[in-house]
This record gives C-alpha cells, structure tokens and sequence, in this order.
C-alpha cells in the first residue's frame, strides 16, 4: 500500500467506526479494534473485544437514537504500521436534532496482518 492509500484507509475506518456508533453496531464497532484494543475517555475504560462491545452497548443504549458525524480527521505520524490520527466527534439527537455532545477523538492505529486497526482510542 502506498501511504496514499494508507491515510485513505485510516480516514475511512474513522469514519466507519463512528458511523456504526450511530447504528449502534456493537460487533461491528469492535470489529475496527486489535484484539487488545481500548477505549477511555469521558465514558469510561475498556480493553478487549469483550469489554469494549459490553461498553459502547451500554453507553450506547443510554444515548438513544443519535447520528455520530466525523469531523476534522488529521492523520499524524504515519508510519509503514503505525499512525496516530485526531478526529472531531459531534453527536445529534435524531429526533430533536439538537447536539447531544462534542468529543476530541486520540486515535492510535496499527497495521496488523494488512489491515489498520484501532489500538486505542480516546475520547475527551
């Protein structure tokens, strides 16, 4: 893959991963994470598939029906299997429209056996 196609990829599974928040897609949220991947931030901490799907879950349930937009995605220090990217995360209550939140996202990724995965993300 050229690097090119690199910063493609990880812009994509960024905004992948915020839209299956929206969906509410737990299995394939935790799907764009390492086997050890994790999240922390403002809702919590979690690491691995297990804890990561029994998290978003919950935090997802108590949200509602919501739509999760990407924002500003700024890929950094991209290497041949690492990078670290910045995103913006604004989240809209679908029925009343009105902003539900505003969230800084830290995404750390790795390449692993050809596909760029999340390692952790952090959200603040």
């Amino acid at each position: 893959m050229s690097q090119s196609d690199d910063l493609l990829t990880i812009m994509q599974l960024i905004t992948q991963a915020d839209q299956l928040a929206g969906q509410k897609d737990a299995a394939g949220y935790v799907a764009l994470f390492a086997e050890d991947g994790a999240i922390e931030g403002t809702q919590g901490t979690a690491t691995g598939h297990e804890a990561l799907k029994q998290m978003v879950q919950d935090v997802w349930q108590k949200e509602g029906r919501t739509l999760h937009l990407t924002n500003s995605v700024l890929v950094q220090n991209l290497t041949a299997t690492t990078a670290t990217a910045t995103s913006v995360l604004l989240i809209i209550d679908r029925d009343s429209l009105q902003t539900v939140s505003v969230a800084q996202i830290t995404h750390t990724l790795a390449l692993i056996d050809g596909h760029w995965l999340f390692t952790k993300r952090s959200i603040a």
